[in-house]
């Protein structure tokens, strides 16, 4: 089994969480399944910004791109290692394996851990787009409004090295979301994520913080089986109608799309 691992970050310029990343995902991943670790071409890290989202999904070398690629290389499944699911519903539309999403996937597994979630955004302006997701997903009776860590992207990666004061507010966020409801709390960033589970933060206050890496990894693996096994697809009766290759083809052209990475160092 191949798994696309697809950040929304120039994944290749982030040592330290590339690491941290492909060691856990290597540590709960089946024997048999390979993990290829990607990012985008290149891009901005100001990913507080919705239009920076934007721009890194779709541009040329963007996450979309490189979804068409994986489909394209054989890969059974990719799993979208970022929490604003960025360009996941477009990517369904035009690739016939499972593709999935860090927010989507951890949202409804959060469900069946407790009856309501919550999650701890590295930055508000995240938080915010966060609780508009989880309405989008059908969930805003289930959530609790989301958390922040009150920090930008690049500062995230220093936690890295000296993970204490993140970790402290990380905690202090979630016990507040616990005072209102909370029975799950979601670190809402794959490379939040890395640290908080690389630090061994399973609980607070008795509330359950969800391996997102983790399940997201698992479920990856879990549908590309049910694909293979029942040949489960999307269903293409509306949302996920699917393009024909020629029309697809005419698509990349147009828009720049390449068929390989063009990373810059």
């Amino acid at each position: 089994m191949k798994i696309w691992w697809q950040s929304s970050t120039p994944i290749h310029r982030l040592h330290d969480y590339r690491t941290t990343l492909t060691e856990h995902l290597n540590s709960v991943k089946r024997p048999e399944t390979e993990i290829h670790v990607n990012g985008v071409d290149d891009g901005s890290m100001d990913l507080h910004y919705n239009a920076v989202v934007a721009i890194n999904s779709y541009g040329p070398g963007g996450v979309l791109n490189k979804i068409i690629q994986a489909a394209d290389q054989g890969y059974d499944a990719v799993a979208i290692g970022c929490f604003l699911d960025p360009a996941m519903q477009e990517a369904r539309e035009v690739v016939p394996i499972p593709v999935l999403g860090l927010g989507e996937t951890c949202m409804l597994m959060a469900c069946m851990y407790g009856y309501k979630f919550s999650g701890v955004a590295f930055h508000s302006k995240q938080a915010q787009y966060y609780d508009r997701k989880a309405f989008e997903y059908g969930l805003a009776s289930r959530h609790v409004p989301f958390g922040d860590l009150g920090i930008d992207f690049n500062e995230v990666q220093k936690a890295f090295a000296s993970p204490g004061q993140m970790t402290e507010n990380f905690i202090k966020e979630a016990r507040r979301l616990a005072a209102q409801g909370a029975e799950v709390i979601l670190a809402a960033c794959a490379t939040v994520n890395a640290v908080i589970r690389r630090e061994k933060i399973y609980e607070v206050d008795g509330t359950l913080v969800l391996d997102c890496n983790a399940v997201l990894l698992k479920t990856a693996e879990g549908m590309a089986e049910l694909s293979r096994s029942i040949g489960l697809r999307a269903s293409q009766r509306l949302l996920y109608q699917r393009p024909n290759r020629p029309a697809l083809n005419d698509w990349m052209q147009t828009y720049g799309f390449r068929s390989g990475p063009q990373l810059k160092p």
